[in-house]
């Protein structure tokens, strides 16, 4: 979004106005534009002095430097696409500098809340990347992360079930996507589909999708790009507010509860929020999703104290989650998966139940955080972060044993990071990093099981430097990365001896970045990275049985020659043995952006080459003690991915706008000349915000509605139905082309509807999403194999705030 503040300033010789000397235009001008509402500092702002061709942006700080003016009091005209890195204002000493402080303009919820190249971290101001906000966020408290950042172009989810969900971003997902939480990366099972990162999106006070290659600033998992979210930002002097919300949703028959308290003194700030959710079973326009509910608790809390040039923050965070999958994704015969596969509705439908049986997951994650920084100077500043999570998994399957889980692991993740944001030199600015990270992960005993993958140490060592050169219209942007992981891996063989293995590897990562304001309402930013990634546990060792298919890793598998290419799986192959190499991907992003009157266009148009791509397909049916089960692989080869993405934002008037969202990614593995699987499908959207000050009793009321339109993936691999390969009549070989288990399925048209009325303390919402109750099924769903995606549902929210006068 876009802000435009034109702002008459007039500034007195003690402050912002300072002559050289006697010449006429010799006047100085200086200044800091800070958020109105956060407080924080303002970078890459384009600010112009009226009148003249004088226009700049800010720096890193906030700060802006006109020299060789001609009047003493000027007209600026203040233009802001984005933010950057965050400075808060009591940090600086009154009387040095003066603050000029943006106030959002509120049209619409969808203007205040999704806000482009919104990026507080330094090193990715020449990436594309938008922000959802914490009233964005609210609308639907009951909704995933990765639900809630699919609003944004270019970014969308791929899931298994309802409740099970990841975010993909330019057609990347799993850990070639960052998670960062609260400024520590998430520690998760983030592996598979069907792993979803535990953080509960109605805690969050924002959440900034990044859409490049961000692997310098974030490490190896930003190939594809990164997700951060805030908490709330614990701003200090701020008077008590209190939030209480409830509310309940049709379809599941789901209901809430939610609450936070926070507040703000000279030398402490603290924050407080508890969140319980619970839903049944879903259903589509036809017929009921058994077992398909979730519940969720969570807790969290923020502590900050202040004390002159040191800054101090703790925070700590609680999900549990018990989430249920379909039960009709499990079959017990080649006759039953056949069926459930090729039939229109699920072979098991029962009466609606909040009960959650097998399969399902339980989930418990804790993140504590201990950040310090110290501010210095005024353009300089060391942070310091240590942060420790602990993620413990279940799983459970339709089987003899149902009571004891077929994955139960603990992973333990532990993060230090220090970082020295160093003085200007001259035009630059920049930041220096090292971190070290590790993980541990331990199978459980008991589940009477091979695990599904082994115990693992990973130890990560890194060190990166970023520089920015802003001169006059121009922004410059370089940055290195090195890595140095170890990892040791302890698993066992088919008959149950253990194995062992150990790898390591050393990359050079790098990023250049150019940003160009070509006019007072036109930029374009133009990024070229490189990543790496290290092939997850579950790419390399996934064994057996998970969800509905078995699973067999890159070292997990392999092809006899004298069996005429037979696929085994009966031992297990070291790495270095292999021909298995990390990934390395390459990405050019280029952003333009541009404002007319009331219009405004951005365009993003990208290339990502990825060598040693790996990626997951279907190969066969085979009879496992269950019964047969579809069987997947992981492959790897190179790939190419080719995207655009494009907005058209236009206000109608002073109270209605809308915007229209485009995206296409076009992917191919080159080595085979063949589609890739899994490849999110063309989308259309278009979001019609209507805002009245006052309706009826309310002191404001917004009214949006959302069609959309996602086009059938017509890059899907052919269709090889599983009758085909139970009866023989289809045989795949190692050299066969890559297929899928059904059709993709056709395109389909929603619409979604959305009123919000502000009574007082109190706000209330009703959504109705699904409005045509359109049966559809989501390519990018693997339950897309067994049943349809859920029909209408409507969704009643009340808030109650309260806020103190007293500061």
């Amino acid at each position: 979004m876009k802000l435009v503040l034109l702002l008459s300033i007039i500034f007195g010789l003690h402050t912002a106005l300072t002559a050289q000397d006697t010449d006429s235009c010799s006047y100085e001008l200086k200044g800091v534009i800070v958020d109105a509402d956060t407080k924080e500092a303002l970078p890459y702002v384009q600010v112009n002095v009226r009148g003249t061709q004088q226009y700049l942006q800010t720096d890193i700080n906030g700060e802006f430097h006109f020299k060789e003016l001609c009047n003493q009091s000027n007209t600026l005209f203040i233009s802001c696409f984005g933010y950057c890195d965050t400075t808060c204002q009591h940090f600086y000493k009154q009387g040095e500098k003066p603050y000029i402080y943006l106030k959002k303009e509120v049209i619409s919820l969808e203007e205040v809340t999704i806000t482009a190249n919104r990026s507080k971290e330094k090193g990715t101001a020449s990436i594309s990347q938008q922000s959802i906000s914490k009233e964005m966020l609210s609308v639907d408290p009951t909704q995933s992360l990765a639900l809630a950042i699919s609003e944004i172009n270019g970014v969308t989810f791929t899931s298994t079930g309802n409740n099970v969900q990841l975010p993909v971003i330019h057609g990347l997902y799993g850990n070639r996507v960052l998670i960062l939480n609260n400024g520590i990366k998430h520690g998760f099972q983030n592996w598979g589909t069907d792993h979803a990162p535990e953080i509960d999106v109605s805690t969050a006070s924002r959440v900034t999708v990044i859409k490049g290659a961000a692997g310098v600033r974030f490490g190896p998992e930003a190939l594809g790009g990164a997700v951060i979210t805030e908490s709330d930002p614990l701003h200090l002097k701020e008077p008590l507010k209190a939030k209480v919300g409830t509310g309940f949703q049709s379809n599941g028959h789901g209901y809430f509860i939610n609450s936070e308290i926070a507040g703000g003194l000279k030398k402490w700030s603290y924050h407080i929020g508890a969140n319980y959710t619970r839903v049944g079973d879903m259903h589509t326009p036809d017929y009921s999703l058994t077992n398909s509910g979730k519940e969720e608790k969570s807790v969290n809390g923020g502590l900050r104290y202040h004390l002159n040039d040191l800054d101090l923050k703790v925070y700590y965070s609680y999900l549990s989650q018990n989430l249920a999958l379909l039960r009709s994704s499990v079959a017990h015969s080649g006759t039953a998966i056949v069926r459930a596969i090729n039939s229109e509705e699920p072979n098991i439908i029962s009466d609606f139940s909040y009960d959650i049986n097998q399969p399902n997951q339980l989930v418990q994650h804790h993140l504590g955080k201990v950040e310090a920084t110290w501010r210095y100077s005024e353009d300089a500043k060391l942070t310091f972060r240590l942060g420790s999570q602990l993620n413990k998994r279940e799983e459970y399957d339709v089987r003899r044993n149902a009571d004891l889980p077929i994955i139960d692991l603990d992973l333990i993740t532990h993060d230090f990071q220090l970082e020295w944001k160093h003085p200007n030199w001259g035009r630059t600015n920049g930041l220096i990093g090292i971190q070290a990270f590790t993980q541990n992960n331990d199978n459980n005993p008991g589940t009477g099981t091979t695990p599904f993958i082994p115990n693992y140490n990973t130890f990560r060592y890194s060190a990166f430097v970023i520089e920015s050169l802003v001169s006059d219209k121009n922004t410059f942007e370089l940055g290195l990365r090195l890595d140095y992981e170890y990892n040791n891996v302890r698993g066992r063989e088919t008959n149950q001896d253990i194995f062992r293995d150990e790898y390591s590897f050393t990359n050079l990562t790098s990023s250049i970045g150019y940003i160009r304001i070509l006019s007072e309402n036109t930029s374009l930013r133009s990024n070229i990275g490189t990543a790496w990634r290290t092939p997850n546990m579950a790419e390399l060792y996934s064994f057996g049985q998970h969800g509905f298919k078995t699973s067999y890793g890159l070292l997990r598998y392999y092809y006899d020659e004298i069996e005429n290419g037979k696929l085994r799986t009966d031992r297990v192959t070291a790495l270095r043995e292999s021909d298995v190499s990390p990934e390395k991907g390459y990405k050019w992003i280029n952003e333009w952006r541009t404002r007319k009157n009331t219009s405004s266009y951005a365009l993003t148009a990208y290339t990502h080459y990825i060598k040693n791509f790996i990626f997951y397909r279907p190969l066969a049916v085979i009879g496992t003690i269950r019964g047969p089960m579809p069987v997947f692989i992981f492959d790897q080869a190179d790939a190419l991915f080719i995207g655009t993405d494009f907005s058209w934002n236009q206000e109608w008037s002073s109270s209605i706008n809308g915007t229209l969202g485009v995206s296409y990614l076009w992917s191919k593995n080159l080595e085979k000349n063949e589609p890739l699987i899994n490849q999110p499908p063309i989308t259309v959207d278009y979001k019609f915000a209507w805002k009245m000050r006052e309706f009826w009793n309310a002191e404001s009321s917004l009214i949006t509605l959302k069609p959309s339109y996602t086009l059938r993936q017509f890059q899907a691999p052919k269709t090889v139905r599983p009758e085909e390969l139970i009866g023989g009549s289809v045989v795949i070989a190692q050299e066969s082309e890559i297929f899928d288990f059904k059709n993709a399925p056709a395109g389909y048209f929603l619409l979604d509807i959305a009123w919000q009325l502000k009574f007082g303390q109190f706000d209330a919402g009703l959504s109705i999403q699904n409005v045509f109750n359109t049966r559809y099924r989501n390519y990018l769903n693997e339950m897309r194999y067994f049943a349809d995606e859920p029909g209408i549902n409507f969704l009643f929210t009340i808030n109650y705030l309260f806020n103190s006068k007293s500061k």
